[in-house]
């Protein structure tokens, strides 16, 4: 049986979002309000001499996607839009979310961001990241290949 890591903070996010929709609305004081957000599910794997990330991105074009390494902290993100191609119409269910997502974490060792690699293709990023025995503290964004 697989052990999945509980996150409240993702749990309560998700529960605002949901309460907002019923009311149609969303509250201005929310203390992390950039509009509408969604967070991305990730897959995190260690093998003797990488890190390999997977991503759950669908609906993303890959030019809306953001990637940087900073020490041995991992930042993606970006924004999603749906297009709505009936602007006279009257949604009766809205459940595709849209807007601006961020996904951080930080891996248990250092990475060689040189040798690290992105590839994006049916909606699932895949981050390849080297193990390296020096930390480099400093800021790399990694490009994108289909």
């Amino acid at each position: 049986m697989k052990l999945i890591k509980w996150d409240p903070l993702r749990d309560l996010l998700s529960f605002q979002e949901r309460v907002n929709r019923l009311q149609g609305s969303r509250r201005p004081d929310f203390p992390i309000d950039r509009g509408p957000s969604w967070c991305p599910a990730l897959d995190i794997l260690e093998t003797s001499d990488a890190y390999v990330v997977w991503a759950e991105l669908p609906g993303v074009g890959k030019n809306n996607i953001e990637i940087e390494v900073i020490g041995r902290k991992v930042i993606l993100s970006g924004s999603r839009t749906v297009e709505n191609e009936y602007e006279s119409a009257e949604y009766k269910s809205v459940e595709r979310v849209q807007g601006f997502f961020q996904r951080s974490f930080d891996l248990p060792g250092p990475i060689d961001v040189e040798n690290s690699a992105a590839k994006y293709v049916d909606g699932v990023l895949q981050l390849y990241l080297p193990k390296t025995e020096q930390v480099e503290d400093r800021c790399v964004k990694i490009e994108c290949a289909g």
